[in-house]
């Protein structure tokens, strides 16, 4: 769940930084980005019962 996480968090870091570089897919990458980051949050929201 961690690595998928990590997956997840880092492939939106990306695609949000190359957004600005990319004037007409801008919108489309920055949501894309955006909700792979807020996936990777809650795959590890939902993996911290898993740790008690």
């Amino acid at each position: 769940m961690t690595f998928l996480s990590l997956i997840c968090l880092l492939s939106g870091a990306v695609l949000a930084g190359i957004a600005p570089k990319r004037s007409v897919q801008q919108a489309a990458l920055e949501s894309a980005g955006g909700s792979l980051i807020v996936l990777g949050l809650v795959i590890i929201g939902a993996g911290l019962p898993l740790f008690r």
